[in-house]
């Protein structure tokens, strides 16, 4: 059986779509359970309709805990010997999870990634980006599993472009199959507090516990949702502690299961990059308020994150800016960075 856990939070708008492409799968065997993390809309009442109408949908209401704790809760109720995952305001085609599955059993893998479209809805309407991969690609024995574990973290870059050529995998669980077992494995690396980054620290465990990944040129039959101009605009001080607990997730599990630290450390540095990026070009800020807020984030990064994560993007012009915030050129350096921000770089 695969079992396949929704989170729902508040998801009303989106929730029928998402459940509905569910309830179509051409699948055989499976259970969908939704984990409704103390929702105030009407997302509880929904989850509770499905649940009536068909026997294959469970409904597991809780108090709110955020998405890494409602995953856990998932994961250790599913029945289901593989487990699969959507985002609540996602949606997939009816043979996304058979065409995985099939796959995962004959590659005889313990995680297998298939392909994913972003649909991008804006004021301007719906674009969708597809993906790029062409071929099969497997991993398989702990030289192999070290490798990408450590390879997956290094190629991330944390900037909104979900699917790069040199991403051996990508940073999330719903484009992906897992054996339950693997997962249950991996929940102790797997923080429930954490609020960013939750998808990177649980593939970083599962794939380093892992005895074969696979990837797979199938057709892009997910189809992930992304609200253009959605950009949290949290205080510097929140997001770096919630960076900040992802570090500390990920530190452990490079502790613990033999990552590389300075991978960790690139990856970190992506987020910072990213919100970097961001900060400067916010239009709702003055240049003043700019150049205060990318300080604020350079300085309270983990030490040599920003300059590991330029070293492996193997960017000399990124290296070149953080070389210049740290000798203190902060307001050219949020010129540079809202300028690269305007053409599409780090938002």
């Amino acid at each position: 059986m695969v079992s396949i856990i929704v989170p729902v939070y508040n998801a009303a708008e989106y929730l029928a779509q998402c459940v509905d492409s569910v309830l179509g799968q051409s699948l055989d065997d499976w259970e969908l359970i939704l984990v409704d993390d103390g929702s105030t809309d009407e997302s509880p009442a929904m989850c509770d309709s499905y649940a009536a109408k068909d026997a294959r949908v469970r409904v597991l209401h809780r108090a709110p805990g955020g998405v890494a704790d409602a995953v856990a809760a998932g994961i250790e109720a599913a029945s289901g010997d593989v487990l699969g995952f959507v985002d609540a305001d996602d949606w997939v085609d009816p043979d996304w999870f058979a065409e995985l599955l099939k796959a995962m059993e004959a590659h005889g893998a313990d995680i297998a990634e298939g392909q994913f479209v972003n649909e991008v809805f804006s004021a301007g309407g719906q674009r969708t980006l597809g993906s790029r991969r062409t071929g099969v690609t497997c991993w398989e024995g702990p030289e192999d599993i070290k490798n990408l574990a450590n390879e997956y973290m290094l190629s991330f870059r944390y900037d909104g472009i979900p699917d790069k050529p040199d991403r051996p995998l990508t940073y999330a669980k719903w484009d992906k199959l897992y054996r339950r077992d693997l997962l249950i494995k991996a929940l102790p690396w797997y923080d429930g507090r954490l609020s960013l980054g939750e998808d990177a620290v649980l593939n970083a465990a599962a794939v380093s516990l892992s005895q074969k990944v696979v990837t797979l040129p199938t057709t892009a039959k997910y189809h992930h949702r992304i609200l253009a101009g959605s950009v949290s605009h949290r205080s510097g001080e929140e997001e770096l502690m919630r960076i900040g607990a992802v570090y500390e997730a990920l530190t452990k599990v490079a502790v613990d299961l033999d990552m590389d630290k300075d991978a960790v450390l690139a990856f970190v540095g992506s987020m910072v990059h990213a919100r970097i990026y961001r900060a400067a070009g916010r239009a709702d800020l003055t240049m003043a308020q700019r150049r205060a807020l990318v300080r604020r984030f350079a300085d309270g990064a983990p030490a040599g994150a920003l300059a590991r994560y330029a070293a492996a993007r193997g960017d000399m012009a990124a290296r070149v800016f953080y070389r210049l915030l740290d000798m203190g050129f902060t307001g050219l350096c949020v010129r540079i960075a809202a300028a690269m921000a305007g053409k599409g770089a780090g938002t």
